[in-house]
């Protein structure tokens, strides 16, 4: 099922969707004995149903799923629900969406798949389609905005999580004592994640460092750190 809507979101990033630019590059269309009203098809529902996030990253509705992957409403609703990620799902408005990049790379993988040329050539344009609206103009001057705002607020995390004490050995705070991102940014590159105290955890110094020395790039890891360097 899709994630709740932001009501329950930690994150100091706020998100909400509005309306692509219709006007994003088109892709070529690779295979001219396609019937070009096909094409013209996925360009209405692309540039209708595809909307960009304040988070800087492109939704896909639900809805526009039985056009971008060639099939019927069934069968879209079966590949929404079961061949995206629930990590990729999102309601927003009581309307279910999934995130750009799982639909590009399953409409790759089925493309790749597929031995029909018509569905293989409307299947990359589905996937070029998205990929052009999430590089265009508007998305990426969006990301400069959420760059821009999380430099400004990163470095509230640390008082925002509310703990004073190193979350790993329990010591007082000392200087340097900062918030550190369980799942490295470097790695999990989800922008309301970056900005969510509940994703990190305040550390003194040394114990900073030696968390990037040992090189913990997941919660999982950090967990069993945390535990095996619990005071006893």
């Amino acid at each position: 099922m899709p994630n709740n809507e932001d009501n329950n979101s930690t994150s100091k990033l706020p998100v909400t969707l509005k309306p692509t630019d219709f006007e994003y590059q088109k892709p070529k269309r690779r295979n001219e004995l396609t019937e070009q009203k096909k094409y013209d098809k996925i360009d209405s529902k692309v540039g209708e149903l595809v909307k960009l996030g304040t988070n800087g990253v492109t939704y896909v509705d639900e809805d526009a799923f039985p056009t971008i992957f060639q099939t019927t409403r069934p069968k879209a609703a079966f590949i929404f629900e079961n061949q995206i990620p629930d990590a990729d799902k999102r309601s927003f408005d009581g309307k279910n969406y999934a995130h750009s990049s799982a639909v590009v790379g399953l409409a790759d993988k089925k493309s790749q798949e597929v031995r029909d040329a018509d569905k293989q050539a409307l299947l990359q344009y589905s996937r070029d389609s998205l990929i052009n609206l999430s590089d265009s103009p508007e998305a990426q001057d969006m990301r400069r905005k959420v760059d821009s705002f999380t430099s400004k607020t990163l470095p509230k995390l640390r008082d925002e999580r509310g703990v004073s004490t190193d979350e790993v050995t329990g010591e007082e705070r000392k200087k340097g004592f900062a918030f550190h991102h369980v799942n490295p940014k470097e790695l999990h590159t989800d922008p309301e994640d970056v900005l969510d105290p509940t994703k990190g955890r305040n550390l003194n110094p040394e114990t900073h460092a030696d968390v990037h020395r040992k090189n913990i790039n997941n919660e999982d890891q950090f967990e069993k750190y945390q535990a095996e360097k619990k005071p006893k």
